[in-house]
């Protein structure tokens, strides 16, 4: 493995034992340039790495937040390319761990092993297909093993013991696990008890494991202090460039990333 695929472990193993911070941006909302400033504004404030959406018309796992993100975003004609290419913009200084968080339908469109190769080139280190499941479509999973892209998986309180395994033999980077079910930037859903889940997953696996879905304040961030790898927080953001998306974003979401961090200390 090159140093370059191994960009994600690495951002881990650096911080063995501190839980760290996944923001999760769309890209395009409310610019491609400004998503671009808000990347290299957390990779400033100290996040652990970048998750970045590529704008999709029926984002079933996210809630409104991101979904009126990726409305905006496309009607600015932004898509994978455009998402690639703010990545590759971004990869000209920065160095923090980048995942692409898509649909599967994106990626077939432009064709599995154009996608991963292409991806790859831009400087993207992992992948995130939310309803692509190991067991389906295995030309995309080796094109993203031949790409060298760690494959992230979603684990959630409903996966039954057997179909964890599954995933965890799928997984690479670290393991995403669902703080509860239903969509982004809601509450509610089943969560059932996420120590135990958690720690249940750390007899299965030696990945890093970070926690997603519900977390939106540094008061819930600090209750996974930790207890988890890493929080992915998604709609929170989004939130904040929502509230005047033509003034101030970058500068909110770097604010509201020091505070997360700031609470994960």
């Amino acid at each position: 493995m090159s140093a370059e695929a191994g960009r994600i472990a690495s951002a881990f193993e650096a911080a063995r034992g501190a839980t760290g911070l996944i923001p999760y941006l769309t890209a395009g909302y409310p610019s491609l340039d400004a998503t671009l400033v808000m990347m290299q504004r957390l990779e400033r404030a100290g996040a652990r790495a970048i998750e970045i959406g590529i704008p999709f018309s029926d984002p079933i796992a996210d809630g409104q937040e991101i979904q009126r993100a990726s409305e905006w975003a496309m009607r600015a004609g932004v898509g994978a390319d455009e998402t690639l290419d703010v990545v590759a913009r971004f990869r000209r200084g920065g160095r923090l761990p980048v995942v692409v968080m898509t649909y599967a339908n994106p990626i077939l469109r432009r064709g599995v092993e154009s996608f991963a190769s292409d991806a790859r080139a831009a400087g993207v280190d992992g992948v995130l297909v939310s309803d692509l499941p190991p067991d389906e479509i295995p030309e995309a999973w080796r094109a993203f093993d031949a790409a060298g892209l760690d494959t992230i998986v979603l684990v959630a309180p409903t996966t039954t013991p057997a179909r964890t395994v599954r995933l965890l033999e799928r997984c690479r980077g670290f393991v995403y696990c669902l703080a509860r079910t239903g969509v982004t930037g809601r509450s509610g859903g089943e969560a059932g008890s996420l120590p135990e889940r958690i720690a249940e997953l750390r007899r299965q696996t030696t990945l890093p494991i970070a926690v997603g879905f519900g977390i939106s304040n540094p008061t819930e961030a600090s209750r996974l202090k930790g207890v988890a790898d890493a929080i992915v927080v998604g709609a929170a953001f989004m939130r904040a460039v929502a509230e005047h998306p033509g003034q101030g974003a970058a500068e909110r979401v770097e604010r509201l990333a020091a505070d997360l961090i700031a609470a994960l200390a």
